[in-house]
């Protein structure tokens, strides 16, 4: 429990009005400077960075688009900081997994078609942004590799499961836009 500075003060200075304003403007100022020292140290963090995005995004090279929200400028910045220089399957997944929204993916390669499959399986949602994914893997994949997203979903209903028979959304993307 935080002690307020009047509670640090000898009994005889209680009863100084002067002694009184001066604690209580101290207590104040401090209190506001605690806060500030704690949102501050919020901003050093991606996941609770809110004013301190922008200089995330400008560390790692991320341009924000207008209709962004906070959470898809963290996405963006995460997708960032989850890929390395080479690009691996491991690191494909790890990059999808920053837009995932709780989704299982996994990735399967086709060396000789130089294609790559992201496939999402979940009960309750897919990626919703779609576009910000895209553009996080264009800027990491080579650019004679074409992938393409699959999507599969439960919706558990009324104690029952219905499935998704096959792809439910089936995009190609290749280097010059969608086919």
């Amino acid at each position: 429990m935080a002690r307020k500075l009047t509670d640090l003060l000898p009994e005889r200075y209680l009863n100084s009005p002067e002694v009184g304003a001066a604690a209580g403007v101290i207590w104040v100022l401090g209190e506001v400077f605690r806060a500030r020292a704690l949102d501050w140290l919020a901003q050093l963090t991606i996941d609770t960075a809110t004013w301190g995005i922008v200089y995330w995004e400008r560390e790692y090279g991320v341009t924000p688009q207008a209709t962004d929200t906070l959470d898809d400028r963290r996405s963006r910045v995460k997708a960032k900081l989850r890929a390395p220089q080479t690009t691996t399957r491991a690191m494909l997944a790890n990059v999808a997994a920053a837009y995932a929204a709780g989704a299982v993916s996994t990735v399967e390669e086709f060396p000789r078609e130089h294609r790559v499959q992201f496939r999402f399986a979940s009960s309750d949602a897919f990626p919703t942004a779609l576009d910000a994914m895209t553009e996080s893997l264009r800027e990491v994949m080579p650019s004679h590799v074409v992938f393409d997203y699959r999507f599969s979903y439960q919706q558990a209903q009324e104690g029952r499961v219905h499935t998704a028979a096959g792809t439910l959304l089936h995009i190609k993307l290749t280097a010059g836009g969608m086919e």
